[in-house]
């Protein structure tokens, strides 16, 4: 079975997404890490699939004929998210240590996303208690992929999500700070982190 991606015919394996960057197309998907399974959280790899705007990642490819990434409408929305993305955790000057880079930068960068006229969410914590990476909260978009690495990949659970709508956050599981978890330093949050929130140390332990 096949799919038509943007005119092309495309084996139906996996979800859409999966699809999609089969086919060698560009879709963000701040939430995928290639080595994890989907999250569906930051809903930026939106597409349009037999005149529906959905999610690329939570769609398996065999239960949809066409899909079209670079539509006018998709297009539009898929920006609209990407820009409320980047205002949870822009690099700006004024957001002390909240510069946003990596992955993130680069898919904000390439879809001409940017939080202009956007209230940037203040969360001024840092976690530098662990002796190998940093924790920069204003750099974090909450897309889950830290947590999904340190509980689905390594069984850790050291790292989750608290809270709700604004005040939802990535902690240290139930510890004050990272030095204080079960966290073993694995590095696989880090590695799986698409921003500058989570980062390895240069100078080693501090």
């Amino acid at each position: 079975m096949s799919v038509r991606i943007d005119g092309r015919d495309v084996p139906s394996e996996g979800s859409v997404l999966d699809a999609v960057m089969a086919a060698g197309i560009d879709l963000p998907h701040l939430c995928k890490d290639d080595n994890l399974p989907a999250i569906g959280a930051c809903r930026t790899c939106l597409v349009e699939a037999d005149g529906r705007i959905v999610a690329a990642c939570s769609v398996p490819a065999s239960s949809v004929r066409e899909v079209l990434t670079t539509t006018e409408r998709v297009e539009r929305i898929r920006r609209g998210v990407l820009e409320l993305t980047a205002g949870m955790g822009e690099a700006r000057p004024d957001l002390p240590h909240g510069a946003v880079g990596g992955e993130a930068r680069r898919t904000f960068a390439a879809h001409g996303a940017s939080p202009a006229g956007l209230a940037v969410r203040q969360r001024p914590a840092i976690d530098s208690t662990n002796s190998f990476f940093s924790f920069v909260e204003t750099a974090c978009i909450l897309c889950g992929r830290c947590v999904v690495a340190c509980q689905q990949l390594q069984h850790i659970s050291a790292i989750g999500l608290a809270g709700a709508g604004l005040a939802t956050r990535v902690t240290p599981g139930a510890s004050a700070t990272f030095r204080d978890s079960i966290c073993t330093s694995c590095g696989s949050c880090v590695a799986a982190c698409p921003t500058s929130a989570l980062s390895p140390k240069t100078g080693g332990a501090e």
